[in-house]
């Protein structure tokens, strides 16, 4: 009886402690929220907390060649920077849209959130998802969809 009451009782202590340490994340949707503003104030501080602008770079530097990678990888990286601050075509895309954020997905330590932007001279609307990981108690943004690049 002592030994079942004993794992009765570590049961429900596991159940309640991964219950609450997987409830304790933030909600993503949040940090899209930051990544819109950061956009919006053409915030590169914030910019570089919101985004793993490593990962995005990399994907967009799939097959060129290793000796220019450096160099590509450096200008790549300043390019995403400059889209999304001053005058680059996602700032002014953005700026110029109303932009809902809709429903999130978590799994694990991942997560996509629905965002669509609705341009406010025409009506047109645009649906994307935004991916994002969850590392050191943040998610970070590492696919979104750009004007041009």
């Amino acid at each position: 009886m002592n030994n079942l009451f004993r794992f009765i009782c570590l049961f429900f202590l596991i159940f309640f402690i991964t219950t609450w340490s997987c409830s304790n994340k933030p909600n993503p949707r949040e940090d899209v929220k930051q990544l819109i503003a950061a956009v919006d104030q053409s915030d590169t501080t914030a910019l570089k907390e919101s985004l793993d602008l490593n990962w995005i770079v990399n994907q967009r530097l799939k097959g060129v060649p290793e000796k220019d990678s450096l160099a590509s990888f450096l200008k790549k990286r300043q390019e995403l920077l400059d889209d999304l601050t001053g005058n680059g075509a996602t700032r002014v895309s953005w700026n110029n849209s109303l932009v809902v954020i809709g429903k999130s997905e978590v799994v694990g330590d991942s997560a996509t959130v629905e965002v669509t932007y609705i341009d406010k001279t025409n009506g047109i609307k645009d649906y994307t998802r935004m991916g994002l990981y969850f590392k050191d108690g943040k998610w970070k943004v590492y696919d979104l969809k750009l004007k041009e690049m």
